[in-house]
């Protein structure tokens, strides 16, 4: 999809849109979601280590 069509689609709903507002919108997004990303394989890798350093849940017999 263009990001002109893009542009004119939500002309009429928001008024006048500039593509590179959609552009700087699109990035901060994606760099959003990146920190996300990174921040739960940081837990992960954290709950992981834990668990090995720890011992994890041991079971008498």
């Amino acid at each position: 999809m263009n990001l002109t069509m893009l542009a004119i689609a939500f002309q009429s709903v928001m008024g006048p849109v500039e593509s590179s507002a959609i552009d700087h919108s699109l990035e901060l997004m994606g760099k959003g979601m990146l920190g996300i990303f990174i921040v739960m394989i940081l837990i992960y890798v954290l709950i992981v280590s834990l668990e090995k350093f720890t011992g994890g849940k041991k079971e008498k017999k």
